[in-house]
């Protein structure tokens, strides 16, 4: 093989030093934020995000067995993707004794209004509830637990839907 012009040595030596490097030189002063903002929106788009919106909240809630987390003046951030809605949750939690909501004892001295009882007496009358239940839900379910589409079915229907819950349900039987 004969000998390469010196311009091109010069190119594969440096083709050669980056590879061995593991990354590409940065020139910044191409990549403008607008491209930067472009790619991302392409990249969200490909995995399903269809948007994020940010929510004024002031004050989340997480319900467990044992305990409250409640996260006041959080940073709340819904992002839908595939159809469904995740809500990102950014603060510092605050523990409380379990249910302590219902009963006004919050710190802060948060009130329960007359509207807001008849809210939570309809969260707690599931039985009004008319939830659509779709054939991938059925099938998430049961490819993630094991479990016949019948049983994945009924599950769904024994927690209105709710995913969860009924892939929970179903994995402690």
């Amino acid at each position: 093989m004969g000998k390469l012009p010196k311009s091109m040595q010069e190119k594969k030596r440096k083709a050669k030093a980056l590879r061995t490097q593991g990354s590409a030189p940065s020139n910044k002063s191409n990549v403008s934020n607008k491209s930067m903002n472009r790619q991302m929106r392409r990249r969200m788009q490909q995995q399903g995000v269809d948007g994020m919106e940010p929510i004024e909240a002031y004050r989340v809630i997480i319900q467990t067995e044992n305990e409250d987390l409640v996260i006041d003046d959080p940073q709340v951030i819904k992002v839908k993707q595939q159809g469904m809605e995740v809500f990102q949750v950014i603060g510092s939690p605050k523990k409380q004794p379990a249910s302590s909501y219902k009963t006004g004892q919050i710190d802060n001295n948060l009130e329960t209004s007359a509207d807001s009882e008849e809210i939570q007496e309809e969260f707690d009358d599931d039985s009004n509830l008319n939830v659509e239940i779709t054939e991938q839900d059925i099938q998430l379910v049961s490819m993630q637990t094991g479990v016949t589409p019948k049983e994945a079915e009924r599950a769904l229907k024994e927690t209105n839907g709710d995913l969860a819950r009924a892939i929970i349900n179903l994995k402690t039987k």
